[in-house]
């Protein structure tokens, strides 16, 4: 199979980060030079991303962390995902939920996620982290991902005057290259750097959403803000080839992630290295298998308290192993969804996976000019007919495609994952954990390798480096696809390794604007 030519991972001695943006690598980087530890680092990393993708990945969204502390031995789960406001009712949403304007939003979580992570395990002062997220709101160059984003939504940016002002200035929209000023953000984030979390969910930036709110006649309120808590978690995890590969329990879908693994570990490394077709086709009949068998289980932990042990148990197991020694076929599952997601790690073994987003790129085209806070649109993880597991009700957590993943080997920080891509996350992240693990490529080449993935429509698409009889390979095994590149659908898969030596090597996805910094 031919195949684009892979760069070289980055190299760190001390430390590594993976992020969506050369800036917000840059951020983290910064602050272990200046002695800061991992979580401190990620916080920085994190925040600076929310300024220059904006659109993707702001404070008006939540994350999911995986932490993993190399001296106690254990791995940690942070669920920021938000809540549905204390107004969403089933009957707001009779004929179904929009996925723009004031009713899509859920109380946005990355602050309160950020402070969790540094309450709990910081060094350097709250307010020492915030200096690159401040300067990069203030001004940044456009990236060239969001100026298309910009030009291909700007019918939808126009309905709203914030994301008008923002993004379409004059009428046309941001370019590559030109310089963003997103003055109000900044001081939405000096105020957080300043007096803490409590002043988004609590304070001035709590009274100005709930403003916003009501007079959109929308749902968030500053009682819902006050409420919100983040929730740690104890991590899910399967073994694959004498790996433990780790991810987040519901209403996270890494579940998903880890059956599809238990499936392909019913066929041999050996088999995937020597047959790239049927390996697609292995891969496309665990992604179909999961998706059938646990998306309705995927809710919110109080709606679903034993899903974790009904997708673990080992019936479920061996049904993910028949499903791809058959090449069963299933219906495949539709997807939607603008995140971003940073990965850093340290030469003592220390990582951290987080994703974060406001769900669809732009999410609710619903944006505050008094705060600069774009809002989310994560209420479509809901669905609007009662009686469900899953239905929209008050201050319950919605299903969440966000998947960060850690593995360890013997107890040991071997790789940390993460991609953008909606429900794509999971099989993006089973296709490079096979790269890493079965066909042993290093990271930069794992996460570089042609992909395919499923789309809205629920077939499947292949990149143009996989052969043209690629096509009909795959409906003779089950499986409809097609040729077509795309730089969207593929995610934007990063990856670290961490080696015996201590010495870090990350891998960053050429397929939108990751960028991998050692130190």
């Amino acid at each position: 199979m031919e195949t684009r030519a892979a760069r070289a991972p980055a190299f760190g001695r001390r430390a590594m980060a993976v992020t969506g943006h050369s800036l917000g690598s840059l951020a983290g980087i910064r602050v272990f030079e200046q002695g800061g530890n991992i979580v401190d680092a990620a916080i920085a990393a994190s925040a600076a991303t929310a300024s220059v993708l904006h659109h993707a990945a702001g404070i008006g969204g939540d994350c999911f962390v995986l932490y993993h502390d190399a001296t106690s031995g254990r791995t940690y789960g942070l669920n920021a995902s938000g809540t549905a406001p204390g107004l969403a009712s089933p009957g707001r949403f009779s004929n179904g939920i929009k996925a723009h304007g004031p009713l899509a939003s859920v109380v946005p979580g990355l602050v309160r996620g950020w402070e969790a992570l540094h309450r709990r395990f910081g060094k350097l002062p709250w307010r020492s982290l915030f200096d690159a997220a401040i300067d990069l709101a203030e001004a940044h160059p456009v990236s060239q991902v969001a100026a298309t984003r910009a030009a291909t939504q700007q019918n939808e940016l126009r309905y709203d005057p914030g994301c008008a002002g923002l993004y379409l200035p004059r009428g046309k929209p941001i370019e590559t290259g030109a310089i963003l000023q997103q003055k109000t953000l900044a001081k939405s984030l000096r105020l957080i750097a300043d007096q803490g979390a409590d002043v988004f969910y609590r304070g001035a930036i709590a009274e100005s959403i709930d403003a916003f709110f009501k007079e959109r006649d929308g749902l968030m309120r500053a009682s819902d803000l006050a409420a919100y808590e983040p929730l740690w978690v104890e991590p899910i995890s399967t073994d694959y080839r004498g790996n433990q590969v780790l991810a987040m329990p519901p209403n996270s879908c890494g579940a998903l992630l880890l059956m599809q693994l238990d499936g392909l570990s019913a066929i041999e490394s050996a088999v995937l290295r020597s047959d790239p077709l049927r390996r697609m086709a292995y891969q496309m009949s665990a992604m179909k298998a999961a998706f059938a068998d646990s998306v309705r289980h995927i809710a919110d932990p109080g709606a679903m308290p034993n899903a974790i042990a009904q997708l673990s148990a080992p019936a479920m197991k061996a049904k993910m192993r028949e499903a791809v020694l058959t090449l069963a076929s299933f219906n495949p599952g539709r997807d939607s969804g603008g995140t971003s997601c940073l990965l850093l790690a340290d030469a003592e073994g220390n990582a951290i996976s987080l994703v974060q987003s406001i769900f669809n790129v732009f999410g609710a085209n619903l944006l505050d000019p008094d705060t600069g806070i774009l809002f989310n649109n994560r209420m479509q993880g809901f669905t609007h007919e009662p009686g469900k597991v899953n239905s929209v009700a008050p201050h319950k957590r919605p299903r969440h495609t966000l998947c960060p993943v850690l593995v360890l080997r013997d107890g040991r920080l071997r790789f940390a994952l993460a991609t953008p891509g909606g429900l794509s996350q999971t099989l993006t992240l089973a296709q490079v954990l096979s790269n890493l693990v079965d066909n042993e490529f290093d990271v930069q080449r794992a996460v570089e390798f042609p992909r395919w993935c499923n789309t809205k429509s629920g077939d499947f698409l292949m990149e143009n480096e996989f052969p043209a009889g690629f096509v009909s390979g795959l409906a003779a095994l089950g499986h409809r696809a097609e040729r077509r590149d795309d730089g969207y659908f593929y995610g934007s898969a990063k990856a670290i390794e961490l080696f015996s030596s201590g010495a870090l090597a990350g891998g960053a996805d050429f397929r939108r604007e990751a960028t991998a910094l050692g130190w």
